[in-house]
């Protein structure tokens, strides 16, 4: 479909009307397959479900506006829960399943969340925060995967009993705002983006015109992540299936899209390295989707799967923003990213505020609609991410004579780790408050499997030696209060940091000092000193 086409024809003017016309148009179809034990729902009955659901947590107090938080794994009552929360005009908190307390409780409070929809796998997670009932009491938790859940509401209990009509809120429209999606920058803790109802169905609807429409579509990453949201949401517009894994799996994965003969899923530099599974070759893939792939394994990617392989970039706060189109077989393994999709315009703009010339490095910069509306409760970082209408990506891209983009890095001191942006200065505030350590800089070191990998470099307190604050004491100290993702994989001990004339760590200095000291470095994936 073309793009002027595509923006004068989003069908739906709510996530409720999207999954009402999903219901309608493919009735008994699946929707959603369990990779894990094979169970199905059919769009009809996903459609009853999420009534039912958002009736039980109306009978509770959710109401329109109500910030309801939702740390769940890949299972269906994570949807369920967030097209429940849409048909209320509520507004969806999603939390990693991975977080710990510390994380957790900051989440909640800095999204001032009232409910919590929790898995039973994470109770002791949320048990453990000193002032969990002050935040979430327990009238206001919601627990699933228990049969009998004390000082607390049961997920399927109470979604059982709830009746399946339409619940008697005013409809939501466009512009209800629908999510806080934490996301990481380069301020430090996470920054919740305000994303609208509208902001999902641009989403939704573009990307399920950047390529031939998949029957059976593979969603191995976690929901709380954008991936398997705007995977989940293609299957509404277009009928496809998803097919659902718990956990992502390297090894499993070319037997997965064998088992349940997928014909859309994404992959990384890590899945394009494995070795050849016979069976694949039998496989009728309509595409495949990438984001930062090696363009030196571009081509052989395609050869290996018989199907074309299109760069998609995006981010949180704007989604889908630049894609690579699906007849460009031309630009296979020119490491562009491709053209502003539809409903977004793109400029690369130098430090003056200027735009640059072709070829020239500088900031992206995205305007269009259903953009983010601003970060919660943060109007100082809203202020600084944008300029008018523009918002300021902190990525640093080119653009060639032909109009294609490609990304050149990051303005951002974050780091990006299989797909999670991190923090960088997240890791430091946490690690800085061991006991010996006077400053620590965390950075992204290349790494070949995840693109980038955590390092921690660690000043100490005079007196101290990195045999009393050891390797291990470190990575202790950081896995009672960091998800495991952000955990560093690689600490190396300096003398003193180098430091910019404003009195900042000098960061891009760090690994010529190191080299020029020839310090060693501790790999905690080895448990080794390299």
């Amino acid at each position: 479909m073309p793009t002027n086409h595509l923006e004068q024809d989003v069908p739906y003017a709510s996530l409720p009307a999207l999954v009402d016309g999903a219901a309608a148009r493919f009735g008994d179809q699946p929707l959603w397959v369990s990779v894990d034990d094979g169970s199905r729902i059919s769009f009809r009955e996903f459609a009853r479900a999420t009534l039912k659901c958002a009736n039980a947590l109306h009978a509770l107090g959710v109401v329109p506006g109500t910030h309801v938080a939702v740390m769940l794994p890949s299972v269906p009552a994570y949807v369920v829960t967030w097209m429940a929360l849409a048909r209320l005009g509520a507004v969806m908190v999603p939390v990693n399943t991975q977080y710990k307390p510390r994380e957790l409780e900051y989440v909640l409070q800095d999204s001032e969340a009232k409910f919590l929809v929790i898995d039973a796998s994470c109770l002791s997670v949320f048990a453990e925060m000193t002032n969990r009932d002050a935040l979430v009491p327990p009238s206001n938790l919601i627990v699933h995967g228990v049969a009998d859940a004390k000082q607390a509401h049961n997920w399927q209990r109470i979604v059982d009993a709830a009746p399946d009509t339409v619940p008697t809120v005013p409809p939501p429209t466009l512009d209800t705002l629908m999510s806080i999606q934490f996301t990481s920058g380069s301020t430090g803790f996470p920054k919740g983006c305000m994303l609208t109802q509208d902001y999902w169905l641009v989403l939704g609807w573009v990307r399920s015109h950047q390529g031939p429409v998949p029957r059976r579509m593979l969603i191995d990453k976690p929901l709380s992540y954008m991936g398997g949201k705007w995977r989940f949401l293609i299957c509404l517009f277009m009928g496809s299936t998803a097919y659902v894994a718990l956990r992502f799996s390297l090894t499993g994965l070319q037997q997965r899209l064998v088992d349940h003969d997928i014909d859309f899923f994404s992959v990384t530099d890590a899945v394009a390295k494995l070795p050849e599974l016979p069976a694949v070759a039998k496989l009728k893939i309509s595409w495949i989707s990438i984001g930062g792939l090696s363009k030196g394994l571009h081509q052989a990617l395609e050869k290996k799967f018989n199907a074309p392989v299109r760069e998609l970039y995006g981010m949180t706060e704007t989604g889908s923003t630049i894609y690579m189109p699906i007849d460009a077989s031309n630009m296979t393994g020119s490491g562009s990213c491709g053209l502003p999709a539809p409903y977004r315009k793109c400029r690369i703009v130098g430090a003056d505020g200027k735009d640059v010339a072709p070829g020239t490095v500088g900031e992206l910069w995205v305007s269009g609609r259903g953009i983010l509306k601003g970060y919660y409760n943060k109007p100082d970082a809203t202020q600084s991410a944008f300029v008018g209408e523009w918002f300021r990506t902190g990525d640093l891209f080119r653009q060639d004579a032909n109009g294609y983009f490609y990304i050149e890095g990051r303005i951002k001191d974050s780091i990006r780790r299989s797909g999670e942006n991190i923090s960088a200065r997240e890791i430091e505030s946490v690690a800085s408050g061991i006991s010996g350590v006077l400053e620590t800089a965390a950075v992204g070191v290349p790494d070949e499997k995840r693109g980038e990998e955590v390092k921690l470099y660690v000043v100490l307190q005079p007196g101290f030696s990195s045999e009393q604050v050891t390797p291990s004491k470190v990575i202790a100290y950081c896995e009672d209060k960091l998800a495991a993702f952000k955990l560093p994989r690689y600490i190396e001990y300096m003398d003193e940091f180098p430091h910019t004339t404003s009195g900042k760590i000098a960061k891009h200095q760090l690994d010529s000092t190191a080299e020029k000291r020839r310090r060693k470095i501790f790999d905690r994936t080895a448990n080794a000193w390299c």
